[in-house]
């Protein structure tokens, strides 16, 4: 939990999730390597997902899932080309084992129906096809929500370090109390026990007065 923490409060001090610039490189889905976006987010993969996917649906639109991919198809996005309908496709993985708090999208927009649905056999190039023209702007259309995800979870981090500490001083109140009573119950013992040694001391003088007395009393013969 600390470390969770840690790297989280990191994040917010910057205030930037949004790692680099988008870099174009290429992917294969499907049988066929397609051109592509790649980027890197300072977000668990997890919590990127769902940046990406709340952000679509917020639009009309539900993911498909394929081959590891989200799959958009036929869609009319503001920040891609909302004049034109798109094939969008995004794979969201951790960038290493070590480096499993960040992740990489890689991204293929192009237009709709250009990348087929069924499997393509025996290719050996990369696909001949256009990215759309706002792919860049589009990807790092989502920086804003990956800032404000990064920032809630510092939050809620922050809200169960809170919820820890202040159930760790409830249980040193109950304990305090537990030993509250325990001292007056001590106490309660302590006024007893003087008492009783009271009375017992006034005992004991009372059998030396009748021992004496009995050493003294005349033998009768």
């Amino acid at each position: 939990m600390k470390h969770i923490f840690t790297f989280l409060f990191s994040l917010f001090i910057t205030g930037f999730a949004f790692a680099q610039t988008p870099m174009q490189t290429t992917v294969e889905y499907n049988g066929q390597k397609y051109p592509c976006y790649l980027v890197e987010y300072n977000l668990p993969p997890d919590e990127t997902e769902n940046v990406i996917k709340n952000k679509l649906k917020s639009e009309g639109y539900n993911a498909e899932k394929s081959k590891g991919f989200l799959v958009y198809r036929n869609v009319r996005l503001k920040d891609l080309n909302s004049s034109e309908a798109q094939d969008v496709f995004f794979k969201i993985e951790r960038k290493s084992r070590k480096e499993k708090d960040k992740s990489l999208v890689t991204m293929i927009a192009a237009k709709s129906g250009v990348i087929p649905e069924d499997k393509v056999k025996g290719a050996k190039s990369i696909a001949n096809i256009e990215p759309s023209a706002n792919s860049v702007s589009f990807i790092k259309s989502f920086e804003n929500g990956i800032n404000l995800q990064t920032h809630n979870l510092v939050v809620s981090a922050q809200e169960e370090e809170v919820a820890t500490a202040e159930k760790k001083l409830k249980s040193l109140q109950d304990a305090q109390v537990k030993l509250e009573k325990k001292i007056k119950d001590y106490q309660s013992d302590l006024e007893k026990n003087k008492k009783d040694q009271e009375n017992q001391t006034g005992e004991i003088a009372k059998q030396k007065t009748l021992l004496d007395q009995k050493k003294t009393e005349t033998i009768v013969e």
